[in-house]
């Protein structure tokens, strides 16, 4: 775990640093950092399902570009985090609040350790739920939050809705919990008609990092993990259960995303003092991995959310120079 997976066309941005965490109950979480000398501030990156740290280096450039410093990890279960099954590349977890946990351990552990603040939490996808879960708990230690295309609700489509859910359950009721779900499509595989990016090079790239490091790859998830992720999602969508977040939170949302509902993400901006929603029109679900067009899209709202996150510091730092 102290060597980051390498290929020609990823390189490792700059004094970053890779290592293990490790949680109360003894897993290793793979967590890395990117500092920046005379930082604005710091982020906690979060990755997807299925993801690991070096899919976003580019992201972690782009934000080192911007002054700020960067923590990040491979999800407990994926990546070359511990994994919780004797089947490697099978996607499994218990509980969302696994992940919460682990979150929080990073933060506090990991980027309050090396970096000074502001810090901001940048999500995808699955990252999203987590996120707000820790937010939702009335957690402060983040100035705010980016939660990029986060899993909120799955498909736009009701009825895959209803099976996803129906067969979850079934299936842990049965005691098949680590059995893999049925049917699940491996889009990283093959660039036509994958529903994650129009952009050849980023999937090509992702696609090179499996095969340098086999061992970091997951595929389909247990229904045990989809079962989690529907009782997360259940979770957040209590009336009144994100009244607790304290601090201002935006969702970029993908218009064409064929996994996660993004109309879900408006109805929680209108419902929600805290969060406000940015709707990309034309991306597909990983907005990070898109045609640099559409990533601008995603930067410049970025920027208009942290500057005035970011500001107070730099104010602060002027007045004891002065």
């Amino acid at each position: 775990m102290s060597e980051f997976i390498r290929i020609p066309d990823n390189p490792v941005p700059a004094g970053g640093e890779v290592f293990c965490l490790e949680t109360a109950d003894g897993a290793q979480l793979r967590s890395a950092i990117f500092p920046v000398e005379n930082a604005r501030g710091a982020v906690v990156l979060l990755n997807g399902r299925c993801e690991f740290i070096e899919k976003y280096f580019e992201v972690i450039e782009d934000l080192r570009a911007r002054g700020l410093s960067v923590a990040t990890m491979d999800w407990r279960g994926q990546g070359l985090s511990s994994r919780l099954l004797p089947a490697a590349e099978k996607g499994h977890i218990d509980d969302f609040k696994t992940y919460v946990s682990d979150l929080r351990l990073l933060m506090e552990q990991v980027a309050k350790t090396n970096f000074t603040g502001p810090y901001i939490l940048i999500t995808h996808s699955m990252g999203g739920a987590p996120a707000l879960q820790l937010l939702a708990e009335g957690y402060e230690g983040f100035a705010g939050a980016i939660l990029c295309a986060p899993m909120t609700r799955f498909f736009a489509n009701p009825v895959m809705r209803l099976y996803a859910r129906l067969a979850s359950g079934s299936a842990c009721r049965l005691g098949a919990s680590r059995q893999s779900v049925l049917g699940v499509k491996e889009y990283s595989l093959e660039f036509e008609g994958n529903a994650l990016t129009s952009d050849r090079t980023r999937h090509t790239r992702f696609l090179e990092l499996q095969t340098a490091a086999p061992n970091a790859i997951i595929r389909s998830p247990t229904y045990g993990w989809l079962k989690a992720a529907t009782d997360s999602i259940d979770e957040l969508h209590k009336p009144g259960r994100l009244n607790g977040i304290h601090v201002p939170v935006r969702i970029i949302s993908a218009e064409r995303d064929l996994l996660i509902d993004h109309t879900d993400h408006e109805e929680l901006a209108d419902a929600y003092e805290k969060i406000d929603c940015i709707t990309i029109k034309g991306a597909l679900h990983e907005i990070l991995m898109e045609r640099d067009e559409l990533r601008d899209q995603y930067w410049k709202a970025f920027d208009e959310f942290t500057e005035p996150l970011l500001a107070p510091s730099q104010t602060a730092r002027a007045n004891v120079i002065a």
